[in-house]
């Protein structure tokens, strides 16, 4: 566990401290500066280091560009989050939400519960906690005290989702700190996501739908989804069907009271794997015929966030409110809202409850530094999924800009943290931290290009052993986009 002060500008106050755990590489060379994984996003999520949580999993996917090629790993959880002390979790909202979710309430309901929720969650944390101090700057300075704690001259830094904020911090506040970055579905502080959070979330829903559309066997079988999902919306929310799921933190089955509202949440939660894709027309016809069975998958994975004790909500309402909300004009973002339909119902709700956080809790905002691109000269890799229902693939293109000294891979099939995805996008990683001044877009462009043919030989030997079911599978065809930069991909965390 590493201490560090609460304030750091106050170092004799109040500490705290958040764990640190470090895969000493197979074969150790010492000329190679260790990876430091930033941690699972979310703002809040935690990384799993729990004891009933660790798994091989939290070195598995990045042992190739580490203990397997002589470089250390470490991975953290961020103050407030997961196993820190202290953890900034909402219990009221857990034990809010697992009642509220088994009712069909409506939006407004909704909102008053949880309004209540995060009231008592800020009363009670505000008494052990500055809530104030839990933000990417602060992240920063205790990464900062953890490398002097290491005797490390230098990090790598690995970043996925809103952890890439976190890299791009320190690259900033602590540029001789940093040796190299690896940005994987990034998100930068000069993109204003939550101005424009309906457009991005209707984006996203016509991507997962397209996915079928685009394909002649899924369009014959499934026609007309966008009409099809925006009537299903309104259907459910005028009469819920019940989604009954079982997950690790519900005692027994848990009957998930399924909105419309809730059903555009739980799938833009799904749509950050790119493997529900290919499931998602089957979700739509099964909730209009009253089936809920094909929904579970992504109910479950839905709940299991929202009720996952060792999220840190109040951090990453703490993150929001400081180095987010001041520079959103929420009025403008509401109408972008009103012009996206029912697709973009359960945004508007949403942004009246996160401007509800904030004024719970009333923390000094940022200043304009915080919400501008930065333009550090640390050499970087991004790597992005064209599917991301995060951060636009366009969007990424732009903010990418800012950075003088980057290397880019765009993924056109995979969604979100496309190093989980593709053994090709580690090796990508692997040879930039080799060498950061080399260029890995034609090795990855040809990995990508073998690894495709391999699991599209396995997807048609398995539609081959499954014809006799009445459900067509849909396997596309790679795309590949123009240009070395763009890598083919096959098809197969809580909101920033």
């Amino acid at each position: 566990m590493m201490e560090v002060p609460e304030n750091h500008e106050k170092p004799q106050g109040r500490k705290i401290r958040f764990p640190v755990v470090r895969f000493m590489a197979n074969d150790q060379n010492p000329d190679k500066f260790p990876l430091l994984h930033l941690g699972a996003g979310g703002p809040g999520a935690s990384m799993g280091l729990e004891p009933e949580n660790a798994s091989e999993w939290l070195w598995i996917n990045y042992a190739t560009m580490t203990v397997e090629n002589g470089r250390d790993l470490i991975v953290i959880d961020p103050r407030g989050t997961g196993m820190a002390e202290p953890r900034l979790a909402c219990t009221e909202f857990i034990e809010d939400a697992t009642t509220a979710f088994q009712r069909p309430l409506t939006a407004d309901e909704e909102a008053r519960v949880f309004s209540h929720s995060l009231e008592r969650c800020y009363s009670r944390l505000s008494e052990k906690a500055d809530l104030a101090h839990y933000n990417s700057s602060a992240v920063a300075q205790d990464i900062e005290a953890l490398r002097k704690a290491l005797g490390v001259e230098q990090m790598n830094l690995y970043g996925v989702s809103y952890a890439s904020r976190y890299a791009l911090t320190l690259a900033r506040d602590f540029p001789d700190s940093v040796r190299a970055l690896v940005l994987n579905s990034a998100v930068f502080p000069d993109i204003p996501y939550i101005q424009q959070l309906a457009e991005d979330s209707q984006s996203a829903y016509f991507r997962g739908l397209n996915f079928c559309s685009e394909d002649k066997l899924c369009a014959s079988r499934y026609p007309n989804l966008r009409q099809r999902l925006e009537s299903l919306v309104e259907k459910l929310d005028e009469a819920p069907v019940t989604v009954p799921i079982e997950h690790p933190y519900a005692d027994g089955e848990f009957p998930f009271a399924m909105t419309g509202q809730r059903l555009l949440r739980v799938l833009f939660q799904a749509l950050y794997d790119e493997g529900f894709y290919p499931e998602l027309p089957a979700v739509i016809e099964g909730l209009e015929k009253g089936d809920p069975a094909p929904a579970r998958d992504a109910v479950n994975h839905f709940m299991a966030i929202i009720l996952d004790p060792y999220f840190g909500d109040a951090a990453g309402i703490s993150h929001f409110c400081f180095e987010e909300a001041p520079f959103v004009d929420f009025e403008e973002a509401r109408r972008k809202a009103d012009d996206t339909g029912i697709l973009g119902s359960a945004v508007r709700a949403d942004l009246e409850l996160m401007q509800l956080q904030c004024r719970i809790w009333a923390i000094p905002p940022a200043g304009p530094l915080e919400a501008e691109a930065i333009a550090a000269e640390v050499p970087t890799l991004i790597l992005h999924g064209a599917l991301d229902p995060v951060l636009d693939a366009e969007d990424a293109e732009k903010a990418r800009a800012a950075l003088p000294n980057h290397q880019w891979l765009l993924f056109p099939q995979l969604a979100h943290d496309v190093i989980s995805a593709s053994n090709c996008a580690e090796e990508a990683a692997a040879k930039f931290l080799d060498d950061p001044a080399a260029q890995v877009s034609e090795q990855t462009f040809a990995c990508r290009k073998e690894e495709l043919a391999l699991q599209a030989g396995e997807a048609t030997e398995a539609q081959g052993e499954a014809e006799h079911e009445a459900t067509p599978r849909h396997s596309p065809p790679p795309v590949i986009k123009g240009g070395q930069e763009s890598v083919p991909s096959p098809a197969r965390e809580k909101t920033p």
